[in-house]
């Protein structure tokens, strides 16, 4: 829904930048430009305006076509944030979408299993278990509450973007992750899983730098994102089902989901055109 207030805005577009900067991973730079174009944008026109509407008020202001492209961008990527829908219109540009990044299989079973190296490994190394191994977006996992683990059943139920529940499976490492931090987890009566060592839940900037701190300790560059992205590239790389990818994702649409079809496109045509190559030197 659209916010009603200026304070309403002005909060919502701080948690869109809270979560380019923490869950996306994005430059400052890039963040600061979202701001500056989100902001000009809300100054003259609704939010919640229609395409037509949003096309007319870019239009209107003498920008480049590169210039709008950029805008558009960050119009759609901040409506998709609020949960509002945007239509296609011709007045617009073609945006193709770029590929994410993904970790290969055997880097993200690196990524995982070395030694995390701070004063709560155990407590670390079950948020990066359930950002990769379930798909989880880092505010999911900051709000995560004890009652939302079902151990006999290995499901996690997760609520998501718009209060949306889903259910998610884990596997073994996320259940030896789990037994192994309940020996580390301070004693208390927060209902959240994952706590600082005051027993308080933690923040997206403290998961943020302990993905940071691990990527840079193996020798990757990734985002809290990045391993989400993975989670679903290796789940449609191992055969699951795209309407399956999508209910763990939480996606509202499986065009969203289908962004992971191409990756996986890309990803066997380089296998082929490194396996061809090799033929080739034979």
């Amino acid at each position: 829904m659209a916010p009603d207030s200026a304070a309403g805005m002005m909060a919502d577009l701080e948690a869109f930048l809270t979560y380019l900067r923490i869950e996306k991973g994005l430059a400052q730079t890039t963040v600061t430009a979202y701001a500056s174009d989100i902001g000009t944008m809300l100054a003259h026109c609704s939010v919640a305006a229609d395409s037509a509407s949003l096309a007319d008020y870019l239009g209107a202001r003498g920008y480049s076509k590169a210039t709008v492209r950029r805008k558009w961008a960050a119009i759609r990527l901040y409506r998709r944030f609020l949960g509002i829908e945007t239509e296609a219109t011709r007045a617009m540009p073609t945006l193709p979408r770029r590929l994410p990044a993904v970790l290969s299989q055997d880097q993200a079973q690196v990524f995982l299993t070395q030694p995390v190296a701070s004063r709560t490994p155990k407590r670390d190394a079950l948020m990066l278990a359930l950002l990769y191994a379930c798909g989880m977006r880092v505010s999911e996992v900051v709000q995560l509450r004890l009652d939302q683990v079902d151990r006999s059943e290995g499901i996690i139920r997760v609520i998501g973007k718009g209060q949306v529940h889903r259910l998610v499976p884990f596997n073994a490492w996320v259940r030896t992750c789990l037994d192994a931090y309940e020996s580390e987890r301070p004693d208390g009566a927060s209902p959240y899983l994952i706590v600082t060592m005051q027993g308080n839940p933690v923040t997206r900037q403290t998961i943020y730098r302990v993905v940071i701190r691990q990527a840079q300790s193996v020798g990757v560059s990734v985002s809290p994102h990045t391993l989400r992205h993975s989670f679903a590239t290796h789940l449609l790389e191992n055969g699951a089902h795209l309407r399956g990818i999508q209910a763990l994702l939480g996606h509202r649409s499986i065009q969203t989901t289908q962004l992971y079809t191409h990756l996986d496109a890309k990803r066997l045509k380089n296998a082929y055109q490194r396996a061809w190559e090799n033929h080739n030197d034979t």
